[in-house]
């Protein structure tokens, strides 16, 4: 996956159009995504979302990066809003194993329905070193789109989040489909 700098990509999330990756918000990244370390261990990255219709999440998948080891400890899910902020955990894949070095990975989990609105993405890692696939925004601390939380994998079942410090855009989101 190559990318050029000032590359404008959608953000990860379900449309109504097509029933599977679909398109969100726009991010326009500093430089393209590539292979890069989680930013710290057991942090949560949040990310809002807009979801325009009713949708059920049946997988949640991630760009694993070029290091990758069953050993790093993957944790995807989605979060309701509370006042512009991730609240409650709505749903998340728990404590799973990194997979295959460079690949989209794949992990189903309970078919959950969901109506239009804004919602929050989210992804931590238990390691630092693992790695995903990932761009930065113009504007290295572009909190505007992103919140974090340390010590939160597993995903915590309410979100305290803080400002981010970070402008890191992970290539992550979830699935309408039940395979590809």
């Amino acid at each position: 996956m190559t990318y050029a700098p000032s590359t404008v990509i959608p953000a990860p999330m379900p449309g109504c159009w097509t029933p599977d990756w679909g398109i969100s918000t726009y991010a326009i990244l500093a430089s393209g995504p590539s292979s890069a370390s989680f930013e710290y261990p057991n942090r949560a990255a949040y990310f809002p979302i807009l979801v325009p219709c009713m949708s059920v999440i049946r997988r949640f998948w991630w760009v694993n990066g070029t290091t990758v080891n069953a050993s790093y400890v993957i944790d995807a899910g989605l979060y309701a809003d509370a006042g512009y902020k991730p609240g409650s955990r709505l749903i998340s894949t728990g404590n799973t194993a990194q997979g295959t070095a460079s690949q989209v990975q794949f992990v189903d989990v309970t078919d959950t329905t969901i109506g239009p609105g804004r919602y929050w993405l989210a992804l931590a890692s238990s390691s630092n070193v693992a790695t995903f696939f990932r761009g930065t925004t113009n504007g290295a601390s572009d909190g505007s789109y992103r919140f974090q939380q340390d010590d939160a994998r597993p995903l915590p079942a309410t979100a305290t989040p803080v400002a981010s410090s970070t402008g890191r855009l992970y290539l992550f989101g979830f699935a309408t489909t039940a395979s590809p």
